[in-house]
């Protein structure tokens, strides 16, 4: 693939470190925001590799 066709994809959420997480189980967990934008990224970059 040549410079014209690349794709430049946004940047992967960071995982968060498991010292970010508390352990209780909370309803706002660090994971649980990581979990949200991680899906949100894989939805962009599916669209984005599709419409190339």
């Amino acid at each position: 693939m040549n410079k014209k066709n690349e794709i430049e994809l946004p940047p992967k959420p960071i995982e968060p470190d498991p010292s970010e997480c508390c352990n209780r189980g909370c309803e706002n967990c660090v994971y649980v925001y990581y979990e949200r934008a991680l899906k949100r990224w894989e939805k962009k970059v599916e669209k984005l590799l599709a419409n190339n």
